[in-house]
């Protein structure tokens, strides 16, 4: 997977909670000192989620 930083897009490949449909996106807002990423729903909400679940349940969104 290519570097991720704030701002980039990503669609969820694989059901990460049950909350979000699969093709679902969001747009990465924040990443932490401990590598835990924080990214907005376009539907609504938030996610916070791992380096380890962003590579196993996502990819970049064109």
């Amino acid at each position: 997977m290519e570097k991720i930083c704030v701002g980039t897009k990503i669609r969820l490949i694989k059901d990460l909670d049950g909350k979000n449909p699969i093709g679902s996106t969001a747009t990465v807002v924040y990443i932490d000192e401990f590598g835990q990423i924080f990214a907005d729903w376009a539907e609504g909400g938030q996610v916070r989620i791992t380096k380890e679940q962003l590579e196993k349940n996502f990819e970049i969104a064109a």
